[in-house]
């Protein structure tokens, strides 16, 4: 019998430094690397995989969507969130901090978006805990918490980040065809801060451009060569962001465009407190 192939929207998520990059790193090109680069918007990464589901044989194409963990960029998380089929929700079993966020932001957030869609919890770097039985302890707490499969990881031994990848794979592909995805969440209240700013200065690019994972790479690209912090913006290195980002429309824009999305992005910078 013919495989079916199938493509599904993937989403890791959980706070800064967690080792979600890591993770994704390990299951693609079996690579670890000490270093922490800190996600900037969103990044995507494919992999394949053929699943054996009883007599049926599914080739599945993993879209893997890395987003960024700092809290405040509510617009870039949620543009990422629509049309996702399933969730890691990753903590760090050494910083149980990270594991209260799942619910205080993360689940709350994602279900808000794309619905009650499958999700798997994974306690990353259990390498690094003294007692392993304590991390084992976290993971069952918080999968039995939220009636979800559990893993305990390690991106830098590889344990369990293979089977943590297949079982998110082995849910979506059981899922219906078109689920119904809920309403968008509601803006934030309150004052806009620099990181808001940098928020929308993201997501207004990525629209204007076409969407967000093609805009995303020319973002990275321009906020890293204006040395904008994602943790700690700075209004001098958002602005010269700003400058950049014309630079690129200059591409496919006119220039009126160009200058009006300029002042409106100024303008965000200049807002925030």
């Amino acid at each position: 019998m013919s495989p079916d192939f199938i493509k599904r929207k993937i989403l890791l998520l959980g706070d800064a430094s967690v080792g979600k990059t890591s993770l994704i790193r390990r299951f693609v090109v079996d690579k670890f690397s000490d270093d922490y680069i800190t996600t900037i918007g969103t990044k995507v990464t494919k992999r394949d995989l053929r699943l054996e589901l009883g007599n049926r044989t599914v080739d599945l194409s993993l879209m893997i969507w890395d987003v960024l963990g700092q809290k405040g960029y509510k617009g870039i998380q949620e543009s990422a969130f629509r049309g996702a089929r399933g969730v890691i929700l990753v903590f760090d079993v050494t910083r149980p901090e990270t594991f209260e966020s799942f619910d205080e932001y993360w689940v709350p957030r994602v279900r808000a978006v794309a619905g009650l869609i499958p999700m798997i919890i994974v306690g990353n770097k259990v390498d690094l805990v003294a007692v392993r039985a304590d991390a084992e302890e976290r993971v069952a707490v918080a999968a039995k918490k939220f009636a979800m499969t559990g893993f305990v990881s390690s991106a830098k031994t590889g344990e369990n980040v293979e089977e943590a990848f297949l079982a998110i794979g082995n849910l979506v592909v059981q899922q219906p065809e078109a689920p119904e995805e809920a309403a968008e969440a509601g803006k934030e209240e309150g004052p806009l801060t620099l990181v808001g700013a940098t928020d929308q200065i993201i997501v207004d690019f990525c629209r204007e451009f076409g969407d967000m994972e093609t805009g995303m790479p020319l973002v990275r690209q321009q906020l890293t060569r204006a040395g904008v912090d994602i943790n700690a913006p700075s209004r001098e290195g958002l602005r010269l962001a700003v400058e950049y980002l014309a630079e690129v429309e200059a591409g496919f824009k006119g220039a009126e465009d160009i200058e009006a999305n300029k002042l409106r992005r100024l303008a965000w910078i200049k807002e925030a407190k």
